[in-house]
């Protein structure tokens, strides 16, 4: 028997805060509804199947291989090797909300086949930034071409080539992992649907896990899901905004291994966050935002040099004061600040640690020290210090 075939896809507003499930008892799927946990109205998805076959539960049919003729192909594969061209190129975009302006001319371009993070402050812009590139929203000015288009224009073609994990990872609680993707892979017209959703589930370490009901997964698990549905419809372009938003060290690196295979694969991706050693971690080239502003965009390595290594001194407040003075005219000290627990100096790149510590032992007492890379407030703070362009 042929796999179900989508009849008709429609969107419901179920203004009672329902939600919707599949009733296999019936010729048709219909809304079910119950009150949803969450209060508020929430946009419902209701899709009509012509048949009933498909075990609905998570449990995909017996796989059938596909023939040469309908072999799986990728929808619009369009990666390539890092450098080759530009998947994004931004161009002086302005986005003004009444009196905010979201957006202050910024100007990016990211080449195919790299990792590219977004950084900023809440309020900075990224969000904002990532809609302009998907076609949300209209810049007040500016030019924004993804993928060789032009976004002003009509974008339904577009947005099928791009993946989108937003910062809400917007699934169907109630219902299973599989069910969830069977419903965005009927949305994007998946070929071999249930192939495709078992190749997804295995990339992110949920295969075993597709029969569970979303609503008993962890916070990571649940992220990894919706990488899972956003790279279900094979986009040469990933949007990720903020991946690991809320979940524990372990779901982090697990997300961090996904993203890496991602890149390894020829895919381009845009990613948000507020972490910095994330950016280093991942992202080829990094972009600050600051209110709506590019402060700076480079790579990691070298946006953590202009800020300079930390090196973090122990000693007594008189001392503190002292080796401030001190350090300011050492030829490694970028700058130095008085703390609670003595000063903490920030080094050239070309300076080392002991140096410094040696030259601040022939001022006062240093009861021990530390160095570490500088996060992502001290980098704001250097790079915006003395109103500083990029």
């Amino acid at each position: 028997m042929n796999p179900p075939r989508v009849l008709d896809v429609a969107l419901v507003l179920d203004t009672h805060g329902s939600v919707p499930i599949i009733d296999e008892q019936a010729d048709r799927a219909r809304l079910t509804a119950f009150p949803s946990t969450f209060g508020p109205p929430r946009l419902a998805l209701l899709i009509l199947w012509s048949s009933v076959e498909h075990d609905m539960r998570g449990a995909p049919p017996p796989a059938r291989a596909p023939s040469t003729e309908e072999g799986r192909q990728p929808v619009n594969n369009g990666r390539s090797a890092p450098g080759s061209l530009a998947a994004i190129e931004v161009a002086d975009v302005v986005c003004q909300f009444g009196r905010i302006r979201a957006l202050d001319g910024v100007s990016l371009r990211v080449m195919a086949g790299t990792v590219v993070g977004v950084l900023g402050p809440n309020g900075a812009g990224k969000t904002t930034l990532i809609d302009v590139i998907c076609g949300l929203v209209r810049p007040s000015r500016g030019a924004v071409h993804v993928l060789g288009e032009d976004v002003s224009g009509d974008t339904t073609a577009l947005r099928a080539r791009i993946g989108v994990l937003p910062q809400e990872t917007a699934l169907y609680d109630e219902v299973t992992a599989w069910q969830n993707l069977r419903f965005a892979a009927a949305l994007y017209g998946v070929p071999h649907a249930d192939a495709r959703i078992a190749e997804v589930l295995e990339l992110v370490g949920l295969r075993a896990r597709a029969r569970d009901v979303v609503r008993g997964f962890s916070g990571g698990m649940q992220r990894r899901l919706a990488i899972a549905r956003a790279l279900l419809h094979d986009p040469p372009l990933l949007i990720l905004d903020e991946p690991t938003l809320g979940v524990d060290v372990e779901a982090r690196h697990q997300i961090w291994a996904h993203i890496r295979s991602l890149r390894a694969g020829g895919r381009t991706v845009v990613l948000t966050t507020n972490y910095l050693d994330e950016a280093e971690a991942l992202c080829d080239r990094v972009a600050i935002l600051r209110a709506g502003k590019l402060v700076a965009e480079d790579t990691p390595a070298a946006l953590g040099a202009r800020t300079g290594r930390c090196l973090e001194l122990e000693c007594w407040e008189q001392g503190a004061t002292e080796l401030s003075a001190a350090l300011r005219t050492h030829p490694g000290v970028l700058r130095a600040e008085i703390v609670d627990f003595g000063l903490r100096v920030y080094l050239g790149v070309d300076t080392t640690p002991e140096d410094v510590v040696r030259a601040a032992r022939q001022v006062c007492a240093v009861e021990g020290f530390r160095t570490r890379s500088p996060d992502l407030v001290e980098v704001f703070r250097s790079l915006t210090a003395n109103s500083t362009e990029p």
